[in-house]
């Protein structure tokens, strides 16, 4: 549960590669809980999502960063910090800014426990939970929990692909940001 985030960043590259290392030698496999969707996204090839303690979304990882099916898994993706190179990059994304406070975990709303911040939210959200299905016309595992599912359409948004830069080079087999010196001012 979060084994890097109270790490610097050099620091986190290095836990993430140990326990990657340690994955492959030993054949096995890792529940790896962290708020960090760069870190997760890097580290694990099957991502849930949760939402107050239930399993919202769930797929391979790049079903989920690219396709994602649940309303709070594209508001959470499009809360991840941009980095833009220049002016003449794509324009910036639609951040989704989600309204009212998060309800309490001890006592959830009835039905979708997203309803009271969703903006696809109706009558039948109150009443009845959504089941963790497979959507129709999807075969790959990615299941969602949300009675009005968004449409796939972020797939070809490479803007929606959530990889910070020294990840996408060490996935790339560039060089290890952790190996790299960093000087700070002041």
């Amino acid at each position: 549960d979060e084994p890097v985030s109270a790490l610097d960043v050099s620091i986190q590259a290095q836990v993430v590669n140990l326990l990657q290392k340690v994955q492959r030698e030993l054949g096995i496999a890792f529940v790896f809980i962290a708020h960090d969707l760069a870190i997760v996204r890097h580290f694990s090839q099957r991502v849930a999502v949760m939402y107050l303690g239930k399993i919202i979304e769930v797929g391979d990882r790049d079903s989920i960063y690219a396709r994602p099916r649940h309303p709070y898994t594209h508001a959470l993706l499009s809360a991840v910090p941009e980095v833009m190179l220049t002016a003449q990059d794509a324009p910036r994304r639609e951040r989704i800014r989600l309204a009212g406070d998060v309800p309490s975990p001890i006592s959830p709303p009835s039905g979708c426990r997203f309803r009271t911040r969703c903006w696809k939210a109706q009558d039948r959200c109150a009443a009845e939970e959504p089941p963790l299905v497979q959507l129709s016309g999807n075969r790959d595992g990615h299941l969602t929990a949300c009675h009005f599912p968004e449409e796939p359409s972020t797939g070809a948004r490479e803007e929606d692909i959530v990889l910070d830069p020294a990840l996408a080079a060490l996935e790339e087999g560039g060089p290890d940001p952790a190996a790299t010196e960093t000087t700070r001012d002041g």
